[in-house]
């Protein structure tokens, strides 16, 4: 073979191994920092599933700041008939008062904020007209008569402003259930929002069976609330309840905050709230109380011993709250808290 040749492939072979030579340290170079970054991480612990465990992300969890005590250990030491009254943050639901809450209580009229939910569902056709009936009527109500015709929208607005059982019976009776079966459609209601303690056997709450706990019944009462319907008629001082066939009949609401006839000095733009009453519950009421700083809290009272007590007792204990709580959004919040 002539020396060219030779030459040739010799030239040939010292390419192939240069080319080789520099792929290999570029890998090595490359690799090392991503070898050595992997050395120092902590070496994970594997272990297998328990039967029926299920892998979780752990996700850091972001809780609310909640209201709290001006003073640790404060306690309400104002005297109070009431068997039951709780007081919750409407926005957070914090309880931040509550008061022998385990027992199970009669509803009386505050029934009718779950009858109104139903109804709400029912009733499509609010300008529909009905003439009120014997069956209809209570003997103990004076705001609506037999004989009378009203749109349903006016009955709504008696029902819930005056607490009427005639009117609640007459728009139960235009959705074409009885009561039984109203009733039913209450408690599917109650189950569907997880108030499990709350059980109805009709409409109005003249039975001493519909029954619940003070948290399950502030639940209901915020979620009645939510409804523009409920809420702009809770809202009225009074009314004039007009048959299309009769004269005309003021209607007061049975919220004696509302009308100021118990004097208090909340923004009643906002201030809302349902009464309830027979002999087996005592004098119940269910009220969203405003403070000054656009903080809003629920307060119920349940089994007080007079018409008056109830709204009293309410009212004292909401300002108690607005004195005695912080919000996040107060300016000393921080301060305490860090205190804490």
């Amino acid at each position: 073979m002539s020396q060219k040749v030779i030459d040739f492939f010799s030239s040939i072979g010292m390419m192939v191994f240069g080319v080789g030579l520099l792929f290999f340290c570029s890998i090595t170079l490359t690799a090392k920092p991503v070898q050595n970054f992997v050395s120092r991480l902590p070496s994970p612990t594997i272990r297998p599933f328990a039967e029926g465990e299920h892998q979780a992300l752990a996700l850091p969890v972001s809780r609310p700041l909640l209201p709290m005590l001006r003073e640790k250990n404060l306690i309400y030491s104002a005297t109070m008939t009431a068997k039951t009254a709780m007081i919750v943050d409407d926005q957070t639901n914090t309880v931040l008062f509550k008061r022998n809450t385990d027992e199970v209580r009669s509803l009386a009229s505050m029934s009718k904020l779950m009858s109104a939910l139903v109804l709400n569902e029912l009733i499509t056709d609010w300008a529909t007209t009905t003439v009120i009936l014997d069956e209809d009527v209570d003997p103990f109500s004076h705001h609506i008569f037999v004989g009378e015709r009203y749109v349903l929208g006016d009955l709504w607005k008696v029902a819930l402003i005056g607490s009427s059982n005639s009117a609640i019976q007459a728009l139960v009776r235009t959705t074409g259930l009885t009561e039984k079966e109203f009733a039913v459609k209450m408690n599917e209601k109650a189950m569907m929002l997880g108030l499990n303690s709350l059980r109805f056997v009709e409409p109005t709450g003249l039975d001493s069976r519909n029954m619940g706990k003070a948290v399950d019944i502030l639940r209901l009462f915020k979620t009645a609330l939510q409804v523009d319907r409920i809420t702009a008629a809770l809202r009225l001082p009074e009314y004039y309840a007009s048959p299309i066939n009769g004269k005309k009949h003021q209607v007061w609401s049975t919220d004696w905050l509302l009308t100021n006839w118990i004097p208090n000095n909340f923004n009643k733009d906002i201030l809302v709230g349902k009464t309830g009453f027979i002999d087996e519950s005592g004098y119940n009421f269910v009220v969203r109380v405003p403070g000054e700083k656009s903080h809003t809290i629920r307060v119920i009272i349940l089994g007080a011993s007079s018409n008056e007590a109830r709204f009293t007792e309410a009212r004292d204990l909401a300002e108690w709250t607005f004195a005695n709580f912080v919000w996040p959004e107060d300016a000393d919040y921080r301060r305490l808290a860090a205190g804490r």
